[in-house]
């Protein structure tokens, strides 16, 4: 009986054995294949409703993946409509999809869009071993107007403060002369604009401590400004807007700190250079 035991074990460890030799089929196919498109080098990110003939949104797409590319498609959607906009065969390309390309690729016209409307525009990818993947960002192509108020301006800060601690030699105040710096970001017309209340919360509220300036982002579509993505030193959301003058340069912004009332109204006067 012992003997018939043995015997069954070693067929057993030897079926097992035999068994480890095959590697089973991954179903998803080798896990190296395929080929991710990575987008960089966004030259410009909008379509420029001042000049919608020319108005042009570019990139660079290149690969990463140890796949082979079989091809590329560029794809629009706009108002819940997706639409191929073409396609290349090969990787890196620089890919520029006009207005028209983008309105035409989704079944719409130019004459249907207006300003703050955006495309969606997403790279896709087959690799030869049949595999998809989308891109690793999309571009949210905006209906805007080109922007330039990078610089430094000349601040006249009029406000008021809703705190009992400033003194009344300083709260309200009118005129208060400060220098701030506005810096475009890498989105058009977004900015970094160096002290968000032009200097009134530091001369207000040294006196519980602070000091410097303190950063706030503008953006500006077509000429209209306002506040976006800013908190304040206490933890106050910073809401308001305001406008360009195009002849003169010259920015009139109005600013609240929604969590307890501090207004003020910024008046900058580009430095010339």
């Amino acid at each position: 009986m012992k003997n018939i035991f043995w015997l069954l074990f070693i067929l057993v460890a030897a079926f097992a054995f035999n068994g480890c030799d095959e590697e089973d089929e991954d179903p998803a196919g080798l896990r190296s294949a395929g080929i991710v498109p990575v987008i960089s080098d966004i030259s410009s990110s909008f379509f420029d409703l001042q000049d919608l003939d020319n108005a042009y949104v570019e990139f660079t797409v290149e690969a990463s993946g140890e796949d082979e590319v079989s091809q590329v498609e560029i794809e629009a959607t706009y108002n819940g409509e997706t639409g191929s906009i073409g396609s290349y065969e090969s990787l890196p390309a620089t890919v520029t999809v006009t207005a028209s390309e983008a309105v035409q690729a989704v079944n719409a016209t130019l004459d249907e869009l207006a300003l703050g409307d955006v495309v969606t525009l997403e790279v896709i990818v087959t690799s030869k071993s049949g595999v998809r993947a989308r891109s690793n960002v999309i571009i949210n192509a905006t209906f805007a107007c080109e922007s330039d108020l990078t610089g430094e301006y000349v601040c006249l800060a009029s406000g008021a403060s809703t705190d009992p601690g400033p003194s009344s030699d300083i709260n309200p105040i009118s005129d208060y002369e400060t220098t701030v710096v506005l810096t475009e970001q890498s989105v058009n017309g977004v900015y970094t604009i160096s002290d968000f209340s032009g200097g009134l919360f530091t001369l207000w509220y040294s006196i519980y401590g602070l000091s410097g300036d303190y950063p706030g982002e503008l953006k500006d579509v077509c000429g209209d400004i306002t506040y976006m993505n800013t908190v304040g030193p206490f933890g106050s959301p910073i809401s308001g807007s305001g406008s360009v003058n195009p002849e003169t340069g010259v920015i009139t912004l109005t600013g609240l700190a929604d969590a307890w009332g501090d207004t003020w109204t910024l008046v900058l006067t580009p430095v010339s250079n």
